[in-house]
């Protein structure tokens, strides 16, 4: 079984509003992940997947057996979509587009795609029954017990595996939320189609508690970033 944080968000991700999104670099989530025992890791940034492709070189580096996933956080009109397995961003901007019709491009894009806190602020919600995902996020560390619950109920109902993730924003919070994916194959396209398969289980669920700490560096971070020193992105 790979032990896998699927929603990880580094200094590679950006607000459109305030900028940062996120305080730690790709290297000290990489460095996070393997320290505490993981299997790999999905980040997932914002509109980018610059840090995916960062922290997996930065793998490479540091722990051959570590495995990074590639990915991407949208949002569409109707909500947040996390692509999984992308290597390139999307062409346009997804806001323009309908949860169904996002997950029809990402998917033709080679993605698997998921619903992350379907219920929770800024989750698609009702939208999650109509467009095809491939899997929902049953729990985010970030999001209240009853948005979670609503998730998971959401997820047997129309018969969709389930993953779990962090959310983090700020690395001592990776690993939070793990899924533990049935794979003895060590490569993103194995892992995928395992998830794919249901071959999934929630496997650890622990909220994250120090969410004012995170805003609070998220603040310096975007104050620094009005005084010319945003964080680093591109650290090998």
């Amino acid at each position: 079984m790979k032990k896998m944080d699927l929603h990880i968000h580094t200094t590679c991700s950006q607000n459109r509003i305030w900028g940062p999104d996120a305080v730690s670099t790709p290297r000290q989530v990489v460095k996070t992940a393997i320290r505490k025992g993981l299997s790999g890791i999905a980040v997932t940034d914002h509109d980018t997947v610059k840090g995916g492709l960062v922290a997996s070189k930065i793998a490479k580096k540091l722990d051959k057996d570590f495995l990074v996933i590639p990915g991407i956080e949208v949002k569409c009109k109707n909500g947040d979509i996390i692509a999984l397995g992308l290597k390139n961003n999307p062409k346009g901007h997804m806001g323009n587009f309908t949860a169904i019709e996002t997950v029809e491009i990402l998917r033709d894009m080679g993605a698997l795609v998921v619903a992350p806190h379907p219920f929770g602020w800024g989750g698609v919600g009702k939208h999650l029954d109509n467009a095809d995902f491939d899997a929902v996020e049953g729990f985010n560390a970030s999001q209240l017990k009853c948005v979670n619950t609503r998730a998971k109920m959401a997820a047997h109902r129309l018969g969709l595996p389930m993953v779990a993730g962090s959310d983090a924003h700020y690395h001592r919070n990776v690993g939070n939320g793990v899924t533990a994916v049935d794979c003895n194959q060590n490569n993103v396209d194995s892992i995928l189609a395992a998830i794919s398969k249901g071959k999934v289980k929630i496997y650890q669920e622990k909220r994250t508690k120090n969410r004012v700490i995170v805003y609070s560096f998220r603040m310096a971070a975007f104050l620094k970033t009005i005084l010319g020193k945003p964080p680093i992105c591109n650290e090998y």
